[in-house]
């Protein structure tokens, strides 16, 4: 699987279930501000966090999660104008569903031939 593939099956996750919490939002501004947010924390996540073998695993992976999601809950409650609870519970939902189903749906469709 390339970065590209990668980011948008994690695009496609987050944008699913962001989808839930802001569904009044008008469809195409709320896929502005979830591409925006995912195209600024995902290279940071994916090449910066977790780019650097040799460190322990675990604390970069709640330091980049941790970033990820304080970031685009912030992006969230400004630019969508919802409360910070909100847009943080989303944020939250949010990376833990492309986290937990991003390597399944990797996983089959890679077993079926649709990643390269």
């Amino acid at each position: 699987m390339n970065y590209l593939q990668l980011f948008l099956q994690n695009l496609t996750i987050e944008l699913g279930i962001l989808f839930l919490f802001f569904w009044r939002e008008p469809k195409l501004r709320l896929l502005c501000v979830v591409l925006l947010a995912n195209a600024f924390t995902h290279p940071w996540v994916v090449f910066g966090f977790l780019g650097h073998p040799g460190s322990p695993v675990l604390p970069r992976l709640l330091a980049a999660e941790f970033f990820a999601i304080v970031l685009e809950a912030f992006l969230y409650h400004k630019v969508l104008a919802k409360s910070f609870a909100l847009a943080l519970l989303a944020s939250v939902l949010a990376n833990l569903g492309s986290w937990e189903l991003g390597p399944r749906l990797s996983f089959y469709l890679t077993r079926f031939g649709f990643y390269f």
